[in-house]
């Protein structure tokens, strides 16, 4: 009875490690409904025991099908992600056991030469364990890397190593609840066959990513091409009006002074100088029309903030040739002293420009079907952190959209060329950095949303809206924060 007793601790003990690790893996908070898992790794340990009492094999497998199905039912994530998270989970939680039963061996000792009776010794030393083993799965959990959780659809190489060492230690455990390895051939086929094909499995979902993954840098390489050589004709004949305009200029700038100087001097000679009088004020109301329209051009032409740094200023100007071109009203607005600290966590100039320019054109997109359509970029700092904002004026983000956002591409301008790459990419980005992500939509009256990265290494994705609908979604999302527009930041 006893040793039932202790062994449906120790299975206990395994599956909340198990389901805690799951919930850090995938990034999800701890709220106090997840005091829940505890009672639920109680009636698995004892649902777990008695069904394996005589196929102790079956242990591993069972700890795995049981923690899938609950996690799968209580978070309702992807089925992969589930079973890949659980996964790691639980080779996580193999390798914490092993570590914490060969750190409790002095201590196993000490109770050996100190405790006669054995019962006593064998509860202190299941408890000593199970502590120990607690306190391990808490500080793996606890250290950067694995505290920032893991996103499957982001995070390939480094889940696939993860998913490999977990699916060997499972296999590892179910060789030791063999009871005769020598007399026991088929199970040991049968354990092995598993194991081959899960490492199969991985292998195959790691050729499929990576071909599609050259697939979408092949399509997206073509499209820049393609975007560049349309640039480049847009430069030229650009270039070429401005050859023109400063030739017209160069001949103006010394022909309409001359002019306006001869019909003062005949207006001063002449005796019927009334009749030149209104010839005057139109040459000198051209003049300061022209003057006018010159000054206009060279702001409009000199309108966009520079940062100084060559690639962003480029991505800048991207955008804002985007928003003439689509008739939609731009303001950009830099903050010099954000630009160090900018750069300092995000040195990749690539990165920065592929966020710059997809957000940039999702918001040109999104405001350019609204009667006064404008959009607003910030590059500014926020309590120490550089933030790049994306405003606009346009309809409300799809929840279609905020619903797979991170996990697959969707767009909801596909008419118009959309991919929903851009997004997916900004995700690994995101991931890639610890950066954060808002969508707010409590932003005023003169825009309808914002949509928010700050470079602050929480990777928090933050959802501010009113929309009942979005409020649904989120709840199907646990990695999102969600938010009231009333409620305070």
């Amino acid at each position: 009875m006893l040793k039932q007793i202790l062994t449906t601790i120790k299975y206990c003990v395994l599956f909340i490690s198990i389901f805690y690790g799951y919930e850090k893996l995938a990034k999800i908070k701890f709220k106090l409904n997840n005091l829940t898992d505890i009672p639920v790794a109680a009636i698995f340990a004892v649902v777990l025991f008695y069904a394996t009492e005589h196929m102790r094999l079956f242990i591993p497998v069972g700890f795995l099908t049981l923690s899938c199905i609950y996690v799968r039912i209580r978070y309702r994530n992807t089925l992969l992600n589930t079973i890949t998270l659980t996964t790691i989970s639980l080779g996580i939680t193999i390798f914490a056991m092993i570590i914490s039963f060969i750190i409790s061996i002095p201590l196993d000792y000490v109770n050996y030469k100190v405790i006669a009776q054995e019962i006593a010794m064998n509860i202190i030393t299941a408890v000593v364990i199970s502590l120990l083993q607690i306190i391990f799965i808490y500080s793996i959990f606890n250290v950067k890397r694995f505290k920032s959780g893991i996103l499957i659809e982001r995070n390939g190489g480094n889940a696939d190593i993860l998913l490999l060492m977990s699916i060997l230690s499972i296999f590892l455990m179910t060789l030791f609840y063999t009871d005769n390895i020598v007399h026991s051939p088929t199970e040991i086929i049968i354990s092995t066959i598993l194991f081959c094909g899960l490492v199969l499995m991985v292998l195959w979902k790691k050729h499929v990513a990576n071909s599609y993954v050259r697939q979408i840098y092949k399509r997206n390489e073509t499209a820049y091409e393609n975007q560049i050589r349309e640039y480049e004709k847009e430069r030229e004949k650009i270039l070429n009006q401005n050859a023109e305009l400063a030739k017209i200029l160069h001949r103006d700038n010394k022909l309409i002074p001359a002019i306006t100087a001869a019909v003062q001097e005949l207006i001063a000679t002449s005796p019927t100088s009334s009749d030149l009088i209104p010839l005057q004020s139109q040459l000198e109301e051209l003049a300061s029309e022209r003057q006018q329209i010159v000054s206009l051009y060279e702001d409009k032409s000199s309108s966009v903030p520079k940062t100084g740094i060559i690639p962003l200023d480029a991505a800048l100007f991207y955008v804002y040739c985007k928003a003439v071109k689509c008739q939609v009203d731009i303001r950009i607005e830099i903050n010099k002293n954000s630009l160090p600290t900018l750069l300092s966590n995000v040195p990749d100039m690539t990165s920065l420009c592929t966020i710059l320019c997809d957000l940039g054109d999702n918001a040109v997109i999104a405001a350019k079907n609204q009667p006064n359509g404008k959009i607003k970029v910030r590059l500014d700092l926020s309590s120490n952190f550089a933030v790049i904002d994306f405003y606009d004026n346009g309809t409300p983000f799809d929840e279609k959209v905020v619903a797979h956002m991170g996990r697959k591409r969707i767009t909801t301008h596909s008419d118009e060329g959309g991919s929903g790459i851009g997004l997916m990419t900004l995700f690994e980005i995101l991931d890639a950095y610890n950066s954060s992500y808002r969508l707010s939509e409590r932003v005023g009256d003169e825009f309808s949303k914002c949509i928010s990265i700050t470079f602050d290494s929480l990777h928090c994705i933050e959802i501010i809206s009113d929309r009942e609908s979005i409020k649904n979604i989120c709840r199907t999302r646990p990695e999102f924060v969600y938010k009231n527009c009333s409620s305070p930041d």
